[in-house]
């Protein structure tokens, strides 16, 4: 049966359950810490069946943990796509494979990290019209992170200043002329590892190693503390592979189009 995780017991089981799982632990912990009691917030976490756990927010799942076995699990995994179905979400991300009705795998995304003590190599420095800004204003950041879609902007503008209010994560910018050119962020935190997101360079200044040094700096910082982690597409694993950080698993990545069914 799934459960709706709306007493204080089934927070403490729903966080229990991501304890020690790299990135979902940080990922989903702090989602349900900043907005699990606020439904206006579009956010809902469920507990499913067996060991997992489910976040929903819009039309993107995520699964951490499994499903039990047997026709129990059969059961459970009818369940879930039937669910998934109901709340028109067409992407999913877990932590282990998962095969249910109508959904197909796609390319996976590749986990990242810098363990908690260690420091990346510093790429050549930034030109010199640009400023680097550790606390820049959001609203400008948020239009650089989604600038052709101002509902994710505003999204991202929402949650991301929600967890900057609470102390969790931070935000680094370049700025020229006061407007931000490249940022990257982190957003969701565990007492053990940092995420890092949100990563973007204005097209106009692609190329110049920009987020070369944003990124490393970033992460170099965060690292004194805890580990840092992040999922990137395939296409983008060489370029993290030269600046140092090391492979850490693959988070599996499905779709559906229900449309088509």
């Amino acid at each position: 049966m799934i459960q709706s995780v709306s007493t204080a017991e089934h927070k403490t089981e729903y966080l229990r359950r991501l304890s020690g799982k790299p990135y979902f632990e940080a990922v989903l912990g702090t989602h349900l810490r900043l907005f699990g009691q606020h439904p206006a917030s579009g956010w809902a976490f469920y507990l499913l069946p067996g060991t997992a756990v489910l976040e929903l927010r819009g039309g993107s799942a995520v699964v951490c943990g499994a499903l039990p076995g047997g026709s129990a699990g059969e059961d459970a995994r009818e369940e879930l796509a039937g669910f998934l179905r109901f709340l028109c979400a067409d992407r999913l991300r877990t932590e282990q494979p998962l095969a249910l009705a109508g959904w197909q795998p796609a390319a996976p995304l590749t986990l990242w990290e810098l363990p908690q003590g260690s420091a990346l190599p510093l790429p050549p420095a930034y030109p010199a019209e640009l400023v680097r800004d550790t606390a820049p204003s959001m609203l400008p950041v948020s239009r650089l992170v989604f600038a052709e879609n101002d509902a994710e902007a505003d999204e991202f503008y929402s949650t991301a200043c929600t967890a900057l209010a609470h102390g969790v994560g931070v935000c680094h910018a370049l700025l020229q002329d006061g407007r931000p050119v490249c940022t990257v962020g982190c957003y969701e935190q565990s007492n053990t590892e940092s995420y890092m997101a949100a990563g973007v360079t204005d097209p106009a200044w692609r190329g110049r190693g920009l987020a070369r040094r944003l990124i490393v700096e970033m992460a170099n910082t965060l690292a004194a503390e805890r580990t840092v982690r992040f999922a990137c597409e395939q296409t983008l694993c060489g370029f993290y592979e030269q600046l140092g950080f090391v492979q850490n698993g693959k988070i599996n990545y499905y779709t559906t189009d229900w449309n088509m069914q």
